[in-house]
C-alpha cells in the first residue's frame, strides 16, 4: 500500500505577493535607517536645533533690573513693618497735644481777654455816669453793679481760655490724626512695594528655574528616545510581517508500494548475506606464530548465528 505526505506552506497569495514583498522591503529598508535627532536635522536645514524657545531681549531686561532691586523688596517690608508697629503704639496725649497746638495760642486768648476787658472798662464807664447824674455814685447799688460787672468780666475771661484751650486742643488731635493716616497710608504702601519687588523677583526667578527645567526634560526626551529607537523599529517591523496577509497551501506526496519481483529479489539477496556468513562461522581460521590455530566449533547452528548477529 501505498505512504501519503501532506506538506503545508505559508506565504503571500499570488495576487499580493508583489504588493507585500514590496511593503516588506520598504519597511525593511526604513527601520534600517540610523537615528536621527533633532539637531542633526535642523542642522541639515540651516536652523538653530534649539528645542526650547530662549528668552527674549524684553525678559531678559527684567530680569536685570529685577537683580539689580537686590534686597531693596525686603528692605522695604522691614522698613514698613517697623513703621506700622511704631504708630500702632501711639495714642494722643498731653504730650502730643503741646506738641501739636499751635504756640501763639495763648497769644490769641490772652488778645481777646484784653478785648473783653476794655469793652467791660467801657460799660463800666458809662454805669458811673448813670449813677452820678441819678446822685446814686458811691452808694450801695452802685457798688453792687460795679461786683456784678467785674464778676461776669472775670467769668468772660475764663470762657474764652477754655475755649480757646480746647480749640486748639481739638485743632491738635485732628493734625495728630491726620498724620497717622499718611503715616499708615506710606507705610503701607512702602510695604506693599517691598513684596511688590519681591513677587517680582520669585516670578521671574521661577520663569529662570522653568527654562531651565525645560531643558533638562528636552535632554531626557532625546536621551530616552535615542535608547528605544532600536525597539521602537523592531516593533515597527514586527507591526508591518503581522499585518501582512499570508495563506496557507498543502500538497500531498504518495509513495508507491515495492512490486512482487522487487520483494523476491531483496529475500534472496538476504538469504544469501545469512548463507555467507553462516560458513566463515561454522569453518573460521586464525594465522598466528607456528602456524594455524582451530577455533572451537560453536554449538546451535543457524539460529544462534542470527541471534548473535542481531547482538
Amino acid at each position: 500500500m501505498a505512504d501519503q505526505t501532506i506538506q503545508y506552506q505559508t506565504g503571500f497569495a499570488p495576487v499580493i505577493a508583489p504588493y507585500a514583498e514590496g511593503l516588506l522591503g520598504a519597511a525593511q529598508a526604513a527601520s534600517s535607517q540610523p537615528y536621527q535627532s533633532y539637531q542633526d536635522w535642523a542642522k541639515k536645514y540651516g536652523l538653530s536645533g534649539d528645542q526650547v524657545a530662549a528668552f527674549n531681549p524684553l525678559q531678559q531686561q527684567s530680569f536685570a533690573q529685577a537683580q539689580g532691586l537686590g534686597g531693596a523688596g525686603a528692605n522695604y517690608s522691614q522698613t514698613a513693618l517697623q513703621g506700622l508697629q511704631g504708630l500702632s503704639g501711639q495714642t494722643f496725649g498731653q504730650q502730643q497735644a503741646q506738641q501739636y497746638m499751635s504756640p501763639y495760642v495763648q497769644s490769641v486768648i490772652e488778645m481777646q481777654q484784653r478785648d473783653a476787658q476794655r469793652q467791660a472798662d467801657v460799660a463800666g464807664t458809662q454805669q458811673q455816669a448813670q449813677a452820678t447824674q441819678a446822685g446814686a455814685f458811691g452808694g450801695s447799688r452802685d457798688a453792687i453793679m460795679r461786683a456784678e460787672r467785674d464778676r461776669n468780666l472775670a467769668l468772660q475771661k475764663g470762657d474764652i481760655q477754655a475755649t480757646g484751650l480746647q480749640n486748639a486742643y481739638n485743632s491738635a488731635q485732628q493734625q495728630f490724626n491726620a498724620d497717622q493716616a499718611k503715616g499708615l497710608q506710606g507705610y503701607s504702601l512702602l510695604g506693599q512695594q517691598g513684596q511688590a519687588a519681591l513677587g517680582l523677583q520669585n516670578q521671574l526667578g521661577g520663569m529662570q528655574q522653568q527654562q531651565a527645567q525645560n531643558l533638562i526634560n528636552v535632554g531626557q526626551q532625546n536621551y530616552a528616545a535615542e535608547q528605544n529607537y532600536p525597539y521602537k523599529q523592531m516593533g515597527f517591523m514586527s507591526d508591518i510581517i503581522r499585518g501582512a496577509p499570508l495563506t496557507q497551501t498543502g500538497s500531498s506526496v504518495y509513495n508507491a508500494a515495492p512490486s512482487a519481483l522487487n520483494t523476491a529479489a531483496g529475500m534472496l539477496t538476504a538469504g544469501a548475506g545469512a548463507l555467507g556468513a553462516y560458513n566463515q562461522y561454522t569453518n573460521p581460521t586464525k594465522q598466528a606464530k607456528g602456524g594455524a590455530i582451530k577455533s572451537k566449533k560453536p554449538q546451535g547452528g543457524l539460529p544462534q548465528l542470527l541471534i548473535n548477529s542481531m547482538g
